[in-house]
């Protein structure tokens, strides 16, 4: 009697003539399907800064900032200072392949501890040159903001106009090789016209980083003055817009140079402020360099601790006070950085992120700076405990400018780098 065999799904079929297994419904989807693309497990391929570019400390990162990456399945090759390829290993987890890129640990903004910060502009004036990039690459200024990437007119995208972009190109690409960080300056004298609305983050975004590709600008300076900074709104896209330009470049540098009297916290909720530039990009920011410049009468109230301990016999020190501008250097930075003075009510900012700016002299600014003002200052400081990450002056124009100057109605010879020398002799001691 002849058998009948009857198929049934999930019953295989052996046959005596083979060895092949034949599926009748129980398993319909290939093997290879489920084998994962690269893409879908490495979402972050910008690891950021590396202690090197080995290959433990490559997949380390990869694993730190894509937890569901499975590394023992994958392998690692074409290893670069700055790129490696990621590919599959063959056991059948994943395939195809992936570049992520990275950065060594030696950035020198972050492998030295202080920065000597100047702004460079291309127009003129009385008592300043412009120095050429030769100049300023064998100085100790580290950090060179270039002024400024401005908007012409409220909602309009900012626009950078060097008188010759091809030099510039060159000059920044110079700096750069001796170690030192370009910024653009955003904002300046016409800083009241920075004015964005909600709908234009992503094209302000895309200006930002036109011009940073452009030119090679190591990251941007927010220099915002006048009436934009009661404008939550642009301030708002403007933050917004840096936050995803850092996100996708953790190296982009950001720093900002507020007036002093947009540093109290009452500001915040009406009129100009800088506090919502703070807050929001606390984790975004490299340094703040106030500007102690052209405060016209503003100063720190003196708490009675500093009054005692100064011998002081005023209650308010501004930056006109020529006789005690050592002191308003000095309790301007301890105010803003390490102790909270209910009298002045400012924000505090980490003293590792705060670089005290200074006018370089009086024809660069109202309340300059000079030698006995930062060496009598920082002394204050060093003896408070309170070390910061350096000097900024505006601008290096005045610096490498050598001659005679008007300074508070006498007239008296500026020595050409100036400025810089009274950095080297205070806070570029300070090594870690």
């Amino acid at each position: 009697m002849k058998k009948l065999l009857y198929l049934i799904p999930s019953v295989f079929l052996i046959s005596s003539t083979s060895t092949s297994v034949v599926s009748c419904g129980l398993f319909s989807k290939d093997k290879k399907d489920e084998i994962k693309e690269l893409e879908d497990d490495i979402r972050i391929t910008n690891l950021g800064e590396i202690e090197n570019n080995q290959e433990v400390a490559i997949i380390n990162k990869l694993k730190e900032l894509n937890s569901q990456l499975k590394i023992d399945s994958i392998k690692l090759s074409n290893i670069t200072e700055t790129k490696a390829l990621v590919s599959s290993n063959g056991d059948g987890v994943y395939k195809g392949n992936l570049e992520v890129s990275f950065s060594l640990e030696k950035d020198p903004i972050e492998s030295i501890d202080k920065v000597l910060v100047g702004y460079y502009y291309e127009w003129g004036g009385p008592a300043q040159v412009k120095p050429s990039f030769e100049e300023m690459a064998n100085t100790n200024y580290n950090v060179i903001d270039i002024s400024f990437l401005y908007s012409p007119t409220p909602y309009t995208m900012p626009v950078f106009e060097p008188w010759n972009p091809s030099d510039m190109k060159q000059g920044i690409k110079l700096l750069q090789s001796k170690g030192k960080k370009v910024l653009i300056s955003m904002g300046g004298a016409t800083g009241s016209e920075m004015r964005f609305r909600s709908n234009q983050k992503n094209e302000l975004k895309q200006t930002i980083l036109n011009v940073v590709n452009e030119y090679g600008f190591d990251g941007l300076d927010i220099d915002w003055e006048g009436s934009c900074l009661a404008d939550r709104e642009s301030q708002q896209v403007t933050i917004d817009a840096l936050k995803e330009i850092k996100d996708e470049n953790p190296e982009f540098i950001i720093t900002m140079a507020p007036e002093m009297t947009y540093l109290k916290n009452n500001t915040e909720s009406s009129g100009g402020s800088y506090i919502p530039f703070l807050k929001q990009l606390d984790k975004y920011y490299n340094w703040i360099n106030p500007q102690f410049y052209n405060g016209w009468a503003f100063g720190p109230y003196v708490e009675a601790e500093e009054k005692q301990r100064l011998n002081l016999s005023v209650d308010l020190i501004t930056n006109d006070d020529v006789a005690l501008r050592a002191e308003f250097y000095y309790l301007m930075t301890k105010y803003l950085t390490t102790k909270y003075s209910r009298l002045n009510d400012f924000y505090l900012i980490d003293p590792d992120r705060f670089v005290l700016g200074a006018s370089t002299n009086e024809p660069a600014g109202r309340g300059a700076a000079t030698e006995q003002s930062i060496k009598g200052s920082y002394k204050l400081l060093s003896e408070d405990g309170i070390y910061t990450k350096g000097l900024m002056t505006w601008a290096i124009n005045y610096d490498a400018y050598e001659g005679m100057i008007e300074s508070n109605g006498q007239q008296i010879y500026f020595k050409k780098w100036s400025f810089e020398s009274w950095y080297n002799e205070t806070h570029n001691k300070e090594k870690k």
